[in-house]
């Protein structure tokens, strides 16, 4: 089967592998019909760490094609033909506090597909069966997609710390797929959003305006701050999620919050972060970092979908076949949202559709 391979630092290619053998006790095969490329992609395409040689991709939809023999404590929800979605966790030790508490996310044993296991990026790929989740039927497999993420996004928002919900003022810091589908999540549990990005990015402003936000506007052009004082009688925001990855942008982020906020790292960042503890302290404000997501987080996502709370359609900028990873890659490096097509076939966009 065809596949993005890693095979060195730098050193990633279309190529054709093993077939993938059936599916074992408590696996999954599902084929795949469209797998999300994300900044964590392009990274890992110079990176060190991880699995090596290995398949790239995280963000997977498909259609189940087989399923291994049951085991016990390993439910499957899914029959053969389902249109699904996947969890990243390729394995887990299923005895630590973390997997007993169903937070898979913080299992010190666990492997990632796309990173420390074979991902995504391909025609087929084998999974743990309780990692599938059925599509609703409203939602396209190239929309499916953009699930992982979406789980992110709902993780940050609501199964941390913060207490997002109608009356909440939110500012959500960088307009890339992120940001927008937490922007989404907050807006869809009825906060009020503030969408926060650069000149540059006009249009993907404009996306989030019309994906429910209150406001979308450039830090560069407008006072951001006043911008939030007169909407919350010059209190200051309840949260702020930064998904930017830029440290400057977290230190704007306390700015926005008013006294008792909480701060959401959702990035990634590449530099040490640097903040003022004495404003931490005196407006008694609140960081937390914002990693991963859960099973629950999918179970949610895929609720709010199913309710059309949500847009995803509007957040796919490119859609390319594996031979094509080139010019995807360098797509990705402009901020637009790519999703791969490794089954080589036409994928019917329309919801309720995606046969491949």
């Amino acid at each position: 089967m065809k596949a993005i391979v890693k095979t060195g630092d730098g050193q990633v290619s279309v190529r054709e592998v093993a077939d993938l053998p059936g599916p074992g006790p408590g696996t999954i095969t599902v084929n795949v019909a469209a797998t999300g490329i994300c900044g964590t992609d392009r990274n890992e395409i110079a990176g060190t760490d991880g699995m090596i040689p290995r398949i790239l991709g995280h963000e997977v939809s498909g259609v189940v094609a087989a399923i291994g023999e049951p085991v016990k404590g390993v439910p499957i929800g899914v029959s053969v033909g389902d249109r699904v979605v996947m969890e990243t966790d390729a394995y887990l030790c299923r005895s630590c506090h973390w997997c007993r508490t169903e937070q898979f996310n913080r299992c010190p044993n666990r492997t990632g597909i796309g990173r420390t296991a074979d991902g995504g990026l391909a025609e087929q790929i084998n999974i743990r069966a309780d990692a599938v989740h059925r599509l609703p039927d409203n939602v396209s497999l190239l929309e499916g997609a953009l699930l992982e993420p979406l789980a992110v996004a709902v993780h940050s928002v609501l199964e941390g710390p913060f207490n997002v919900g109608p009356g909440s003022t939110v500012v959500v810091i960088g307009p890339g797929t992120m940001g927008q589908l937490t922007a989404q999540v907050c807006s869809a549990v009825g906060a009020r959003v503030i969408m926060v990005g650069l000149d540059r990015h006009e249009a993907r402003l404009m996306t989030a305006a019309d994906n429910g936000a209150y406001a979308a506007v450039s830090s560069e052009s407008t006072d951001v701050r006043a911008l939030v004082d007169s909407v919350t009688d010059g209190m200051g925001a309840d949260h702020v999620f930064e998904c930017s990855g830029a440290v400057a942008q977290v230190r704007n982020g306390l700015d926005y919050l008013g006294k008792g906020g909480k701060l959401g790292l959702v990035a990634f960042y590449r530099e040490p972060l640097t903040i003022d503890a004495m404003q931490v302290l005196h407006n008694e404000l609140e960081i937390a970092g914002c990693r991963g997501k859960r099973a629950s987080s999918f179970r949610t996502a895929l609720a709010l979908l199913d309710e059309d709370r949500l847009s995803l359609s509007s957040l796919i900028g490119s859609v390319r076949p594996l031979e094509e990873w080139d010019e995807a890659i360098g797509e990705v490096a402009q901020g637009i949202k790519v999703i791969m097509l490794p089954g080589g076939a036409a994928l019917d966009t329309r919801p309720g559709q995606g046969s491949i």
